[in-house]
């Protein structure tokens, strides 16, 4: 690898932390996330995990950010916070910008460095990095096995077969839709070939392919990615029924792909985020310069004429498989926007040929120098785009991270949540019960996410779906479709404090035993006069 490659990768990955790290904590958690940090409470106090096939994606996750927490110092769940548990997906975002190295020789210097750019700088990609999900495992998981096939068709090695074999395998142990980007890499590479037969007279396509395995380094990379598959989700032996369970999960997940399932939207869904999204007379948002690009090397990889400094059968693959990729997420009802990750690495990739191709040297000077201006002014876009979708607020102080004016923005927690929060930790601390306090919530289908998160450090919260008769708890928190009405109930021996939005169209009331709230009201006043008196008394001297 040259000197120069090394540099722009190495310029590129600090660009990506930059960009990734600062303020995880910023947005509330996503429901999501939060049945995530749930998830690995028990893996992390107790060393168990037991993978459910039904509505949970798979252990790799869980196993990731496992020493992350160690690292953090907690000394016990309530200490955990969203820093640790965001920090994996990050660590796996820059991974993805340095793993595309694996392809230079086939994609060429230029393209590499423009791909590993724009990786570093999407806003999807920045996004969804920050974010404790599967996506960002998955899509560098998909990287780490599609570049281990490319160097061992460069170079056969058993090495590089058991690589891809350990990328497959964490792909599976990832999330259920890898399959997607399995079948249509199969797809792709059947097109790539019978185009060549047809287009080049290349005949030999298919037999020089097969040729190149050799049949016992095949062996060994399945038997790598089985190895760590079953490990992962066997628990790390401990749990035979994972494996099974593993096959199990496409039965309940196919049935939500055909759109059963609250999250059924257009074949545009996906297309609408990247390329011009406006809602609400919000700002517009667009990552249409990488889609451009990306049409600009699928035509650099399709035209006749050679050169370009790429290997143009590596980029006809890609171009299939980005395209067959994209057909099949916009074709399935059941849609989420950080499911268009996989195929969006795939427009990155053919971008970076795009560019590349715009700024061949056979191109005259004044014209490359255009272009330069051209994708530099484009770039610093994307970058300025991606620090307003994480960090920019708008003129009311809202912050766009958790704005559905955002687009990538899906169902998240809103900071009102927030002081719902505060007020229930502020409850706890004046009642006689502390951390013990008696919290009832109140909800169905999930709407009460992520208060599990957030109220981890209290041990004595109900979780129920209709209201107990009596008695209720000092504090219950009910969903507003619910229809509690315990201050009328009660005669007003519980009082409504408050409705609370938790995501858009889903809010939360808030009732507290009457004798309580007075006692936390006269504790925040005597906190107020408290901070004064020190002020006063420091004016007098």
């Amino acid at each position: 690898m040259s000197r120069g490659l090394t540099l722009g990768l190495i310029l590129a990955a600090a660009g990506a932390l930059a960009l990734r790290g600062p303020q995880l904590d910023l947005r509330p958690m996503h429901n999501d996330e939060a049945v995530n940090a749930i998830k690995i409470r028990e893996l992390w106090e107790q060393g168990r995990y037991r993978y459910d096939p039904d509505e949970f994606h798979g252990p790799s996750l869980h196993y990731a950010t496992l020493p992350l927490i160690w690292l953090s110092g907690a000394r016990d769940f309530e200490e955990v916070t969203e820093k640790p548990l965001r920090t994996g997906p990050v660590v796996f975002g820059i991974a993805l910008v340095l793993l595309v190295v694996l392809l230079a020789d086939g994609l060429g210097r230029p393209a590499t460095l423009w791909a590993a750019a724009l990786t570093a700088v999407s806003p999807a990609m920045v996004f969804y990095s920050r974010y404790f999900i599967h996506e960002m495992l998955l899509v560098c998981f998909t990287l780490l096995f599609l570049g281990a096939v490319w160097r061992y068709y460069r170079r056969p090695h058993w090495a590089w077969a058991a690589w891809a074999g350990a990328g497959l395998g964490l792909m599976y142990a990832t999330k259920e839709t890898f399959v997607l980007a399995v079948i249509t890499m199969g797809f792709a590479l059947g097109l790539s070939l019978a185009r060549d037969r047809w287009a080049l007279r290349q005949t030999a396509g298919w037999a020089e392919w097969f040729a190149r395995w050799n049949w016992i380094h095949l062996a060994i990379g399945l038997s790598v990615g089985v190895a760590i598959s079953s490990l992962l989700f066997t628990s790390f032996l401990t749990n035979a029924q994972g494996p099974l369970d593993s096959i199990r999960t496409y039965l309940p997940w196919g049935h939500r792909a055909q759109g059963h399932s609250s999250h059924t939207h257009p074949w545009h869904f996906y297309l609408e985020r990247l390329a011009c999204f406006q809602q609400e007379r919000g700002p517009i948002w667009s990552e249409g310069f990488i889609l451009v690009l990306a049409g600009v090397g699928c035509y650099a990889g399709f035209r006749r004429a050679g050169g370009g400094g790429f290997c143009a059968g590596l980029v006809r693959f890609l171009a299939f498989y980005t395209i067959l990729l994209t057909a099949a997420y916009s074709a399935i009802p059941y849609k989420t926007p950080w499911c268009l990750l996989g195929f969006l690495h795939g427009m990155i990739l053919l971008a970076g040929v795009g560019a590349a191709f715009l700024l061949q040297p056979s191109h005259s000077l004044s014209r490359r120098a255009v272009t330069w201006v051209v994708l530099l002014a484009a770039g610093a876009h994307l970058t300025w785009e991606t620090w307003r979708a994480n960090f920019g607020v708008d003129r009311q102080e809202r912050l766009y991270a958790a704005d559905r004016r955002n687009p990538y923005v899906y169902a998240q927690t809103v900071p009102d949540l927030l002081e719902l929060v505060e007020k229930i930790k502020g409850l706890a601390a004046a009642s006689p019960e502390g951390k013990q306090l008696k919290v009832h919530v109140v909800a169905s289908e999930g709407d009460d996410w992520p208060l599990p998160w957030y109220l981890r450090g209290l041990s004595n919260v109900w979780w129920l779906d209709e209201a107990p008769a009596d008695p209720y708890a000092r504090v219950v928190i009910g969903a507003s479709t619910m229809g509690l009405v315990l201050d009328e109930k009660s005669n007003r021996a519980w009082t409504n404090v408050g409705l609370f939005t938790l995501r858009p169209r889903v809010y939360l009331d808030l009732f507290v035993e009457s004798r309580l709230w007075r006692a936390y009201v006269e504790s925040k006043a005597r906190e107020r006069d408290n901070s004064v008196q020190p002020r006063m008394d420091t004016n007098q001297h």
